[in-house]
Formats: C-alpha cells, sequence, structure tokens
C-alpha cells in the first residue's frame, strides 16, 4: 500500500499545536478501523462466493475490476499535476480528527486496493478460521505501516520526529506520484491478467 498523500496527512495530524499524542492516537486508530472493516467485507465475498477455494465469477470479476482500477490509478499518479500547497494544521479537535480518519479511511480507495485484492485472497484460501484472522492481522498491519510507523516514531521519540520524518515527506513530495504509478501499474497488470486467466479457467 503506498499513499505519499496518507503519510503526509498523519505528518500535519502529528504536528498539530496541541495533543499531538492524543489526535495521532485517535486518527490512527479511526483509520485503522474503518480500513479494516472494509477489507474485512473483501475477505467475506471472497469467503462466502467460493467453493473449495477455486476462483468464482465474483472473484474473478474483483480481481478484474481492481485491476482495471489500478491501472486507471497508475495513469492518474503520472499525470496529476504536483500541488505545492503545504500541509499545516494548528489546532484540531478530537471530533475533527475521528471524522477524519474516518473518511481518509473510506476515501483513499486506490491506495487501499491492494490490501483490498489481498483480503479477498485470503477469503478464498482453504485454511482454518485462525489461519485466517492471523493473515488478515499481518496483511492489515503491513497495508498499515505507514500510519503507525510515524505515530510510533512519535511516541518513541516526539523531539527528534521532524528531524526524521521530514526527509521522507520531502521525497514523497518530489517522487510520490511515480512510486505510486508503478507499484499501481505492477499489481493491476498482475490482477487483471489473474483475473483473466480465472474467467476462461470458469
Amino acid at each position: 500500500m503506498v499513499s505519499p498523500v496518507a503519510v503526509i496527512t498523519v505528518m500535519a495530524v502529528l504536528s498539530a499545536g496541541e495533543h499531538r499524542a492524543r489526535n495521532g492516537v485517535l486518527f490512527v486508530a479511526t483509520y485503522g478501523i474503518v480500513f479494516s472493516l472494509i477489507c474485512l467485507v473483501f475477505l467475506a465475498v471472497g469467503h462466502l462466493t467460493t467453493s473449495g477455494g477455486k476462483p468464482s465469477l465474483t472473484t474473478v470479476s474483483i480481481d478484474i475490476i481492481l485491476g482495471v482500477l489500478l491501472l486507471y490509478a497508475s495513469a492518474r499518479s503520472l499525470l496529476k499535476k504536483k500541488e505545492s500547497k503545504e500541509a499545516s494544521v494548528k489546532t484540531i479537535g478530537a471530533a475533527t480528527v475521528v471524522l477524519g480518519g474516518a473518511v481518509f479511511g473510506v476515501g483513499n480507495i486506490f491506495s487501499s486496493i491492494p490490501a483490498l485484492a489481498a483480503s479477498k485472497d485470503i477469503g478464498v484460501a482453504i485454511v482454518p478460521p485462525f489461519d485466517k484472522a492471523i493473515a488478515f492481522i499481518i496483511t492489515m498491519t503491513i497495508a498499515l505501516c505507514w500510519l503507525w510507523g510515524p505515530l510510533a516514531i512519535f511516541l518513541i521519540t516526539p523531539q527528534h520526529f521532524d528531524q526524521y520524518l521530514d526527509p521522507v515527506i520531502r521525497f514523497l513530495r518530489k517522487h510520490g506520484g511515480q512510486l505510486m504509478a508503478a507499484v499501481f501499474f505492477l499489481v493491476g497488470i498482475y490482477l487483471l491478467s489473474r483475473g483473466i486467466m480465472g474467467l476462461t479457467a470458469l
């Protein structure tokens, strides 16, 4: 999961003038819960629409749709003009942070697609429920590392937070679009080709 805008948003929340730790925890928790619930829906769809771990028309269609969306997102990332605006937040209330986390968890759709596809695959797999739960938790941990990573750095060493993360932000502002385009293109081609091959095998 690649989302330069998301990393910059987390940085903005953690750079707020007051209650930085509280706001960071609230934002991360809200986004993580909303995002995980969406992924659970895809896991349930994968589980309920397959038999014996074999691809179904539903799961194959999901691969094709997600693949096409990622290819579109790849082209969009390359063609999108760079924004010069700096993320700056002086004061944020707790309710605003929670609402922002929920909205961002739903709205950051393109960056979520690889995790949605992975969640669907977990649902399709023929493994015990406990193993699926472990795989899902690991997937969410990896997919949301951009979220809990900056928060962990802030909580461990708040005095050096900007020093450690500013170079990352500068890199993402400069090369984030190309990075997203490359990842989206590779994953999109993989999902699209897998979906087409699965469709021909049905």
